[in-house]
This record gives structure tokens, C-alpha cells and sequence, in this order.
């Protein structure tokens, strides 16, 4: 480039100018082109992130389609829309298109045609086409690029032929796009703010010293693995502390071993198969959530989410809530609203550089400071706050002392448990590096929670609210030669913390043995605070375990069924897919029912860890003919 510069200079010499003018003229004539680069950058940029929002509201609001069919999915897209990436998503390709115009400045030293206005053209016209095509499913990322290459080439020579980019009008368009930007992120807080103040003014009187409800899910997080439950490592000091203020239930089971329906269970008292939350589709209005019951009896009502694939508003978890907080506002959060930028993430900063980690995590204590926040600003009325932690939930990465506490090689170096694939090949060591990175977590986390329950304390809130502590499922650790969670329904998945407490209404330190379930939470939550209301939730309330009005006799209702339905077109790698899974516990027994019709029976007293199946055995063909008769009864289509 510094040589080109002194040969035009030397050129124009010999026709008379003076070198010095000669110089400022080629220099000139630089910055112009040097300027004329970043402003193509910028443009390219901005339309392909206009682009990409485009597409994706075309999606989900043109299709109203909850899961994209004919998108590929990437970290905005997975279940739903962030409303915020109607300015991230430009600002992110801005940054990368501006980022790949600079290292064309750094490399027209060598080659200074590099930033010729054809050259340069065709490196961002494909980049904006490889950064749309890669939204689509049906083509492979190689195709994609491929295409997007011809489709460069042929673009830029007829934007150059046309001279589209002629300085007023490159200007110009720049300006109003980034003028669009900024109108996006005022509009979308602005926006956000104003609804939350008027749903916050229709809410109707609140009765005289009604308690807040603080409902706490942690994500991933089964009994098994904490000390509060007889675990042998100290994971989790806080909540054994915590515990003894209220009622703990040692055997408490989901109803689904993954995070959308097992939430929708808490959220509505609802079973599964009596919800459509599912893999693709959201939780939807046919049944009142915990937040639109609560709501109408006056509470202020907010949810903090760190689970943002399955607890996003999309899923319709959100329902009812007047404030909900989801993604971060973070350069995360904007570098994984680009396609191509969570290409390249993924394909090439990940292989080479080893890191593991969710750019747009939130930290334990990011969610405490958030809730802090919202409840300073609204102390006029009772809250119904929703926390849910996602720092135990893989890939598991305690942040620093916490990563070398169980163990001491630190993180694990293979991190990604979700591909089926490697379910089956985990070697003894890698899984107790799993192991000791996952109690890490979990002791991060009970951290976190202790000072969050210290500065509720010292603030007054907790002598009148009601706290449920618990996790929406477990994980396993290849107990079944399974790694991870949503594969099937055994106990690791199933069994979870529960901790409730209330002065005045829960005892203090009781303990529950009895087996129960989470979709009693909404009936729970409406008896501890007195509520009548004409929408009732199914279920029962735990309280029943306490004050002594529990039914003498169990019957068929009290077998507690969970239920896994697979995602359509599963691999043939995808770890025991024999089809959607049922369980019912009762009394001493687990019965598992397969979609492919086998059955499992395990005797939970004798064998906790699941290990001796029974359904084949003579003395325990009763047992199981009661539960067949219990899961026809309780599911009749199945």
C-alpha cells in the first residue's frame, strides 16, 4: 500500500506536480479508498443483520412456527425471537464485517488490490450471502458457502457495473440504517418499560400483608449430588442451612426429565400429555399459569431466566408475567445474534482455542443482582418472582475456586455431553472429571444462593415469604450408560431437591419421606397463601404432609407419573430411543413403560440405584399388573 503510494506519486511528478503535492494527492486518494472499505463494511453489515431479523420474523410471526423448520436453528432462533435482536443482530454483523474489512486493510500491505472496490465487494457480498444461506436448513454449511461464493462474485460485478455504490448514496444509506439501530434499541427498552408500567397499573388491589412467593428452580440439579440429601462431598452447605427453616422433602420427582414440560408442570399442575409443550411447541393458553392466577390477585409478577433455550418467553413460560428477563444485553448475546457469527464461534474459535463455555451465560450471580434490582424498584405490592440458575446445566465450568474443588485437574476438557454419539464411549475418568466439575458447579450455585437468602434477610423479605427451593430434573453420570439428561426416566433424572418455607405456615425443619410430586406446586402455592380462586389448579396441596390432613388410605392417584416423549427424527445414535418413555412411582416401586412397549420394575428400597430389573420376575407380577391397570387410568390413550 506505501509503495503504491509513492509510484503515484512518482507519476504524477512527471507530469508536472510537485512530489509533495504529488504525495498529498496519492494519499488522498488513499484514505478515500481506505474509508471507502470501512463504509462498504458498515453497509454490508447492517443490511445483512436487517437481513437476518427479516427472516426470522417472517418465521415466527408470518409461519408462527415455535421451533424453525426451515431455518437452521442458532442461539436466537433455538426456541423463539429475543426482541432484542432487532438491533443486535445488525450491530453484531457490523462488528464482524467491519472486523473482516480491517484484516483486508492489514493485508493490502502486501497486496494492496485487495481493497479495490471489486475485490472488496465480493469478500462482503459473500459473506452476507453465506450469513442468510447458513439460516437454512435444507442447505449444508459447505453448500452454503459454496453457493454463497458464486452468488459474491456475480453480485459485486454488477454492483460495481451499476456504480451502486457511489459516494452520496453509500453515505446515505449508512446513516439511515444506523439511524434504525439506535430507533430499535430505544424502541425495544422503551417499549418494554412502558408495557411493564401499565401492566403493573391494571393490577388490582393486593390484599393486607399477603405473602411473596419466591419460586427457585435449579437447573440440572438432582438430590443425589447434594449434601443436603447425605451426599459425601460438601456441595451444598447453604441450602442445608436454609433447609432448617422450613420442610424438606426427601423424594421429590418431576414429571418430565427435561426443562420445558416439567416447568409448565410447576407453572399449571398440569402432566405433561396434558400440556403441548413439547420440543417444538410452546406451553400454550388452554390452562392459567401460577403468574396469571397470581396476578389477578394483585402480586407483581417477574421471572429471571438463565436457561434461555427452554425457559425463553417463547415457550410460553412467560405467561402472565408483567416483567420477565431473559437474555442478557451482553457482547455475547450480540455475537450469537450472527449466523455467521455463531459459525464461527462453533467451526473455528471452539476447535481452536478450547473454549467450552456459553458465550451469553448467566452467572448465578448476574440473576441474583437482576431479581435484587427489580425488587427495590417494586415494593408496593406482594411479588411473585420466578429464579430460575442454569450454572450446574452443561457444559459444567465452576468459575474459579469452585473448578478445582472436587478434583484436581480443573475443568474437564470434554465438556459437551449433549452429542448422543458419546454417550457410549466415556472412559471411568472422564466421567469423574464430569462428575467433579458438575459438584463444583452445584457448590458455585449454593454459594450464590446463601448470599442471596443473607441480603433477603437483611432486607426483611423472607419473615413473609413463602421460598420453594427445587430443580426441574436431574442428570446422569453413566449409571444407565447414559450421560446427561432428557434420554430417559430412571431416578437420576427423575429425583430432585424440594425445600418450602413460610414462618407461621410451614414448620421449621420437618422432613418429608413420603414420595411426591412437583406438579402439586400450584395447588401448594394457592393453599399456603389463602387464596380462593375460580380457576383452580389440579393436584394437591403438600401441605398435607404437615398438618395432618393427608388421607389415611393412598389410592391409584397417588402412583406419581413422569413422561418423556422423544423429538421426531432422532438419530439412530440418539441413546435408548425405544420410543416415548412413562413412569410411575408408588410406594416402593418404579415401573418404567416403553414406547416400543417393554416394560422395567425396580424395587427402590431394596435397589435405589435402579440395577435389578423385576418385570420378568413371578413374585412381582402383581405389582406390575397395578400398574399397568394405574398408567391406563391415568393416561387411557396409552
Amino acid at each position: 500500500m506505501a509503495s503504491e503510494t509513492i509510484d503515484t506519486a512518482v507519476s504524477l511528478g512527471a507530469h508536472g506536480v510537485t512530489t509533495a503535492d504529488a504525495l498529498d494527492r496519492s494519499t488522498s486518494t488513499l484514505r478515500e479508498r481506505v474509508a471507502d472499505l470501512l463504509i462498504r463494511a458498515v453497509w454490508f453489515g447492517l443490511l445483512t443483520g436487517f437481513a437476518e431479523v427479516s427472516l426470522v420474523a417472517a418465521q415466527k410471526f408470518l409461519l408462527r412456527r415455535f421451533e424453525p423448520q426451515a431455518l437452521r436453528s442458532f442461539v436466537f432462533l433455538l426456541q423463539g425471537f429475543n426482541p432484542h435482536v432487532v438491533w443486535m443482530t445488525p450491530v453484531a454483523d457490523l462488528l464482524l464485517f467491519s472486523l473482516v474489512g480491517l484484516v483486508l486493510m492489514i493485508g493490502a500491505l502486501v497486496w494492496p488490490k485487495l481493497i479495490a472496490p471489486r475485490i472488496a465487494t465480493t469478500v462482503f457480498a459473500f459473506l452476507a450471502f453465506s450469513s442468510l444461506l447458513l439460516m437454512v436448513r435444507p442447505i449444508g454449511r459447505y453448500a452454503a458457502f459454496l453457493v454463497a461464493a458464486g452468488l459474491g462474485v456475480q453480485s459485486a460485478r454488477l454492483l460495481v457495473r451499476w456504480n451502486v455504490f457511489r459516494s452520496p448514496f453509500l453515505w446515505r444509506t449508512t446513516k439511515w440504517m444506523l439511524a434504525l439501530v439506535a430507533a430499535l434499541l430505544i424502541g425495544v427498552f422503551g417499549w418494554q418499560g412502558l408495557a411493564e408500567r401499565r401492566a403493573l397499573a391494571k393490577l388490582p388491589p393486593a390484599a393486607p400483608n399477603a405473602p411473596n412467593v419466591l419460586l427457585i428452580t435449579l437447573d440440572t440439579v438432582r438430590a443425589r449430588s447434594l449434601s443436603l440429601y447425605g451426599y459425601n462431598r460438601p456441595t451444598t452447605p447453604q441450602l442445608e442451612r436454609i433447609s432448617k427453616n422450613g420442610v424438606r422433602f426427601d423424594r421429590a420427582l418431576v414429571t418430565a426429565p427435561w426443562t420445558l414440560p416439567s416447568h409448565a408442570s410447576m407453572f399449571t399442575g398440569r402432566l405433561p400429555h396434558e400440556t403441548s409443550a413439547d420440543w417444538f411447541k410452546p406451553l400454550d393458553a388452554t390452562h392459567p399459569t401460577l403468574a396469571e392466577v397470581l396476578g389477578r390477585h394483585g402480586y407483581a409478577t417477574a421471572g429471571f431466566v438463565a436457561n434461555l433455550d427452554y425457559c425463553n418467553s417463547a415457550t410460553g413460560l412467560s405467561r402472565g408475567f408483567v416483567h420477565y428477563e431473559e437474555y442478557p444485553i451482553s457482547l455475547g448475546q450480540i455475537a450469537l445474534s450472527s449466523t455467521l457469527g455463531e459459525w464461527i464461534l462453533d467451526a473455528c474459535i471452539r476447535p481452536l482455542t478450547g473454549y467450552q463455555d456459553l458465550l451469553n451465560r448467566k452467572l448465578a450471580a448476574e440473576l441474583n443482582r437482576d431479581f435484587l434490582t427489580w425488587i427495590s424498584r417494586n415494593d408496593q405490592r406482594p411479588f411473585f418472582a420466578f429464579l430460575n440458575y442454569f450454572d450446574a446445566h452443561e457444559p459444567f465450568l465452576p468459575p474459579s475456586p469452585f473448578a478445582t474443588t472436587f478434583g484436581p485437574n480443573g475443568r474437564p476438557k470434554k465438556n459437551l455431553i449433549m452429542a448422543p454419539e458419546q454417550n457410549r464411549n466415556w472412559t471411568e475418568k472422564e466421567i469423574q472429571l464430569e462428575r467433579d466439575a458438575y459438584d463444583g458447579s452445584i457448590a458455585y450455585l449454593d454459594q450464590e444462593l446463601g448470599l442471596l437468602f443473607d441480603e433477603l434477610q437483611r432486607r426483611g423479605k423472607l419473615a413473609n415469604t413463602l421460598v420453594i427451593i427445587t430443580s426441574d430434573h436431574g442428570e446422569e453420570f453413566s449409571e444407565h450408560q447414559i450421560m446427561g439428561h432428557g434420554y430417559d426416566v430412571y431416578l437420576p433424572t427423575l429425583h430432585v431437591p424440594l425445600l418450602i418455607q413460610l414462618p407461621s405456615r410451614v414448620p421449621a425443619g420437618a422432613k418429608v419421606s413420603d414420595v411426591v410430586s412437583l406438579r402439586d406446586l400450584p395447588a401448594t402455592i394457592m393453599d399456603l397463601l389463602k387464596l380462593d380462586d375460580k380457576t383452580s389448579f389440579p393436584g394437591n396441596s403438600l401441605a398435607r404432609y404437615w398438618d395432618g390432613s393427608r388421607n389415611a388410605k393412598p389410592g391409584a392417584d397417588d402412583a406419581l407419573l413422569s413422561e418423556l416423549d422423544f423429538a421426531p427424527n432422532l438419530p439412530a445414535s440418539y441413546p435408548l430411543s425405544r420410543g416415548n418413555m412413562k413412569s410411575l412411582v408408588f410406594g416402593a416401586y418404579h415401573y418404567i413403560r416403553n414406547g416400543d412397549g417393554s416394560e422395567q420394575l425396580y424395587n427402590l428400597e431394596k435397589d435405589p440405584n435402579e440395577t435389578s430389573e423385576l418385570s420378568r420376575s413371578e413374585s412381582e407380577r402383581q405389582v406390575l399388573d397395578r400398574f399397568r391397570v394405574s398408567l391406563k387410568t391415568m393416561v387411557p390413550h396409552e
